[in-house]
């Protein structure tokens, strides 16, 4: 635990410095194809759900059959985005040789599967950390395989698993840069890893090429967001930086975006918060398959009682929307509840697109509420909540720049919401092996 936790003195050679770039353009082109084709996938489930909602019948049957995949191909292990954080560590992770510095590589075809399932059935879960899951599980697998004797140093073995975690998150969200540095700001409690930034640059911006010749048909955040940041909810870029010009740099709105800033922080700790409550209250039920079947009985009983999926699936349509102006007052609400039911009773998939979907509509009905332009409030909150659970503030902050808009005052005002939200969200994320406790600039909120 000490040595991955010391700086890293020795200088890259040459030969170190080339090893580090093919490990990303390793991890680019294969855990960018395959997170790529999961992108490409679990969008084609969840179209073909919200075309056929009389699927929501089946969930139940789907979760079991995840279940019952993670029991059969478990061994012991906690198969989730935190043991690669206890990889990292150089904490025991068991896989079925014993040894405790692998990680399982039944982890990224089981989340894979489960997060494809829950999505053609109606499971309201994310598919951001999924591909994280996917990403540096494969990172480890092949990368750290391929560069054994480079990897096997504890002071390195973040490098393949930052690459991979890249490449995941630059496979869903299309943002290459953010991409980059989120790989290694996510992992950086740990240690010194800048050091990453090379490879994992690689490995987004390759993930980011594949994903232009594949033409995956994914949301387009930056061409729809870029209209939702604008006054009118127009969905022009000259429209969008005219109205952020008019919104000024005045202290009434520095205020306004600071109260949003707030409501972003407490939406994504009530995420947080909420999952914890959810898991432990369905561990309360011992039978697994009978847990699940609660879970998803629940789900399509509140489905049926909504009349509508909005709520379902990954939810980045309704954040369009709610980008352009349109979003139900309590949508977070309704959200937040399929969400923790359908993660909580044991079906697996990402925590991050919810979280976006909280965040953003929680800010846009307070934005109504407080005056201030509520697309631009959305927007904040995206960045807020996300950048609340993850404890990556600067990748986050450069998403929202990336993803959204990047024009006038929006950049200070991402930048203004990713810290303000940082500092506040205390030492719980998503992460529980993050080690968020030992990063600077945090208020001890328990």
């Amino acid at each position: 635990m000490d040595s991955i936790n010391k700086t890293t003195t020795e200088k890259i050679s040459a030969k170190l410095f080339g090893q580090m770039l093919l490990c990303g353009i390793v991890c680019g082109i294969v855990c960018g194809a395959a997170c790529m084709l999961f992108a490409w996938i679990t969008t084609i489930c969840d179209r073909t759900f919200h075309s056929h909602d009389w699927m929501i019948y089946m969930l139940p049957i789907a979760g079991m059959i995840a279940v019952l995949l993670y029991d059969c191909f478990r061994r012991g292990e906690d198969l989730c985005t935190d043991a690669l954080f206890r990889y990292l560590h150089g904490d025991p992770v068991q896989n079925e040789n014993g040894s405790p510095e692998k990680v399982s590589i039944w982890l990224a075809p089981l989340i894979f599967i489960s997060t494809c399932l829950a999505y053609l059935f109606g499971g309201s879960v994310g598919r951001v950390g999924s591909a994280l899951q996917i990403g540096g599980t494969l990172g480890v697998h092949t990368s750290g395989r391929l560069f054994a004797c480079l990897f096997s140093r504890p002071a390195l073995r973040y490098v393949p698993l930052a690459c991979g975690m890249a490449a995941g998150f630059t496979a869903i969200l299309n943002a290459p840069v953010a991409g980059t540095i989120f790989g290694v700001e996510v992992l950086i409690l740990s240690g010194n890893k800048l050091v990453a930034l090379i490879p994992s640059g690689i490995a987004s911006f390759v993930t980011w090429g594949i994903s232009k010749l594949a033409m995956i048909p994914y949301v387009d955040f930056h061409f729809r967001m870029t209209g939702g940041v604008t006054r009118f909810g127009s969905t022009s870029d000259d429209a969008a930086m005219s109205a952020l010009q008019a919104t000024g740099m005045e202290l009434e709105v520095i205020l306004k975006v600071l109260v949003i800033a707030f409501v972003g922080t407490l939406a994504g700790r009530l995420f947080c918060y909420s999952r914890l409550i959810s898991t432990k209250g369905f561990a309360l039920i011992t039978n697994r398959l009978v847990r699940v079947l609660v879970g998803t009985g629940l789900v399509m009983a509140l489905t049926l009682l909504f009349g509508v999926t909005d709520y379902n699936g990954i939810g980045f349509v309704y954040v369009d929307a709610t980008m352009s102006g349109e979003s139900a007052m309590f949508a977070f609400l309704w959200k937040l509840i399929l969400t923790c039911l359908t993660l909580g009773c044991g079906i697996r998939g990402g925590e991050i697109a919810p979280t976006i979907f909280v965040g953003a509509t929680a800010c846009f009905t307070v934005g109504c509420l407080i005056g201030l332009d509520p697309t631009l409030a959305a927007a904040l909150g995206f960045v807020g909540a996300l950048a609340s659970v993850t404890n990556a503030p600067v990748a986050i902050g450069i998403l929202g720049c990336e993803a959204i808009c990047c024009c006038g005052e929006a950049i200070i005002y991402f930048a203004i919401t990713a810290v303000i939200s940082h500092i506040f969200s205390g030492t719980y994320g998503l992460y529980h092996e993050q080690l968020a406790h030992r990063q600077p600039m945090k208020f001890k909120i328990p």
